[in-house]
């Protein structure tokens, strides 16, 4: 199983605090009604379907094979990757995205392991997640029958920036990068480090050197480094950090959170959801 900042199989997690806020309960209720396994799987499915089609058709000399489901190819079939996956494709070539996508998938039917996904991963199931939640956003307004068939959610549409805010440990690939949603808390993070790489630079450091100068700082891994630097793709970047399954992996999430004040004990997760209720809110976002 893949490892996300939160456990993506717990559907049913209650707020110590929702019962004393409405707004924060209607925000939890939004969570309980999603299926986050089933976002990220569905996600890694259409991604890989998509692409082996594409890399199929590529093969066959650009022609549909004879038993291809897939009725529209594209004319241009960079630019349908780049658009199709626009972070992945900056720094994976189709075929070694292919195969990440084939250790991803292993990975979600892996119940006896479990894998902890680098920023190379992390990019990849950050499109893969963006594609499958706009197609199921759309079909919920526009044909309900095909949305249940997909079943990311209790008919409600999913908030990417909040699930992205949930769920990723971080958006380590973004950094020196402009996002397209608010991403608040991570994006908080990689502004941070881009200003400590910027005063480097300032000071002469060329800028590799100051990324590497500033790794040790923020803990950027080894992946995270080579993706920046755009080095070439080895099959060690594409493979997943794997462990036998340990039934402690979450258990730091239900601790009290370190150094708190408040008269009410509040969980790691508690405080988790609690900033990104709020951060929904400031952008207008909050799920009902």
């Amino acid at each position: 199983m893949l490892i996300f900042a939160k456990d993506i199989s717990e559907r049913d997690h209650k707020h110590a605090l929702e019962d004393r806020n409405p707004e924060l309960k209607i925000y939890m209720n939004y969570q309980r009604k999603l299926f986050p396994y089933t976002i990220v799987r569905a996600g890694i499915d259409l991604a890989y379907k998509e692409l082996d089609d594409i890399l199929v058709y590529i093969d066959n000399d650009g022609q549909p094979p004879p038993d291809a489901s897939r009725k529209d190819y594209p004319a241009d079939v960079e630019q349908w990757y780049r658009a199709r996956f626009p972070w992945a494709s900056s720094f994976l070539k189709m075929e070694d995205m292919h195969f990440a996508l084939v250790t991803l998938v292993k990975a979600m039917d892996s119940f006896r392991t479990q894998e902890i996904p680098n920023s190379y991963h992390l990019a990849i199931l950050y499109d893969a997640v963006h594609n499958i939640v706009t197609v199921y956003n759309s079909l919920l307004q526009e044909n309900s029958h095909q949305a249940r068939d997909i079943h990311l959610s209790s008919g409600v549409p999913v908030n990417f920036d909040d699930f992205i805010n949930n769920y990723w440990p971080h958006l380590d690939f973004m950094i020196l990068s402009q996002a397209d949603f608010p991403h608040a808390g991570h994006r908080k993070r990689n502004r941070e480090i881009e200003e400590e790489i910027k005063s480097l630079m300032a000071d002469g450091s060329e800028p590799l050197k100051a990324l590497e100068q500033t790794a040790g700082k923020f803990d950027l891994e080894d992946a995270t480094l080579a993706l920046l630097r755009r080095d070439a793709v080895k099959t060690e970047n594409l493979d997943l950090k794997s462990e036998l399954q340990r039934q402690d992996t979450y258990e730091k999430l239900y601790r009290e959170v370190p150094g708190d004040s408040k008269p009410e004990e509040v969980s790691v997760i508690d405080a988790s959801y609690q900033r990104n209720f709020e951060r929904a809110k400031k952008t207008g976002g909050t799920p009902a």
